[in-house]
């Protein structure tokens, strides 16, 4: 049993690393394709290169950073709960993505690790409970603060900078407003590759760990971080645009000036999130209320409140349904465990 879950949960895991590419292509690329920052096709390679440097910075630079504060066991139960979780998430990404809501993986896996997991205490396979401090910040930290704190910002720095560029000509603002664009694409898909990077090597490693093979983490395992980069690169390569037109058109209409400032405090706080500053961060969260900050400081109503709305709730939604899934999951799978 034990063999039959680490294959299938290394497949899935391998799984969860293209359709999280897939995914989360557009946090990075739907205003600076929109904008002509990038064309579609540069813009995607551009990405996964990005993508594929943040992934090797996650295991030369960073691999000694707390990856996941939920307590998964070194067992079969332990492979079981990140089985059910990587379906629960792959699911939901997929969902998500026909919809065109952009959606955290982020708080999905945290969600589903902690249903799978409470699941497994509920019939005494856990003995702790897994609904520690550590776990809630895993949550919390992408699903609330980082979202308030881009929009927070993106929301401030408009008026200063505006003001900076009154006397600008409008072909030079534009052109300082697309370089930004594409840096900034660069800063999401670097902090992506970090922050995703090191959490699909986490799951791969607690995976072997739990078939009771040596930590392939020590010594910061480049093998295990080249396949996640290649799977990501991948992922990256095939771009969810249905997400890219809710992020660009459908949520706010925006200019360019506004969707660089957004574009920049995202790709800043994903950069910093992923380097200086150990903070578990969803690309598609942070991004999302960056846009939504910047493009609420015009002078004119450009909020699609419908649209808002579903994305919201989809966000609120996330925790719960993928706990409530993977918990499920688990509970089916215990009496085999």
């Amino acid at each position: 049993m034990l063999t039959a879950l680490t294959v299938v949960g290394i497949a899935l895991g391998l799984a969860y690393v293209v359709v999280n590419g897939f995914h989360d292509a557009p946090n990075a690329l739907a205003l600076p394709v929109r904008f002509r920052a990038l064309t579609p096709r540069v813009g995607l390679v551009f990405s996964a290169l990005v993508n594929v440097a943040g992934v090797w910075a996650a295991a030369f630079l960073f691999s000694d950073w707390i990856i996941s504060g939920v307590p998964v066991p070194h067992d079969a139960v332990g492979s079981a709960a990140i089985v059910c979780s990587l379906l629960t998430t792959i699911g939901w990404n997929l969902l998500t993505w026909w919809r065109g809501m952009p959606s955290s993986s982020t708080t999905a896996l945290s969600g589903a690790l902690l249903g799978a997991l409470l699941g497994a205490h509920a019939v005494d396979l856990v003995g702790a409970n897994p609904l520690t401090v550590a776990a809630l910040y895993q949550v919390l930290v992408p699903l609330l603060l980082a979202p308030l704190a881009a929009y927070a910002a993106a929301w401030v720095l408009v008026v200063p900078l505006l003001h900076l560029l009154r006397h600008s000509e409008p072909g030079a603002t534009m052109f300082r407003s697309r370089l930004v664009l594409a840096i900034g694409a660069a800063a999401v898909s670097f902090g992506h590759g970090v922050h995703h990077g090191r959490r699909a090597a986490w799951i791969l490693a607690t995976l072997l760990l739990c078939a009771g093979a040596a930590d392939p983490l020590e010594g910061s395992a480049p093998w295990l971080f080249l396949v996640v980069a290649g799977g990501l690169a991948a992922g990256t390569l095939l771009g969810a645009w249905r997400i890219a037109y809710t992020l660009s058109s459908r949520m706010i209409t925006i200019d360019p000036f506004r969707g660089a400032v957004a574009q920049g405090v995202a790709g800043s706080l994903l950069f910093l999130g992923g380097t200086l500053i150990p903070l578990p961060m969803s690309t598609s969260q942070t991004t999302a209320a960056a846009i939504l900050g910047a493009g609420r400081q015009q002078r004119f109503h450009t909020v699609n409140v419908r649209v808002v709305q579903q994305v919201l709730l989809t966000w609120v939604l996330t925790v719960p349904a993928c706990g409530a899934i993977s918990g499920t999951l688990l509970l089916a799978l215990s009496p085999l465990l």
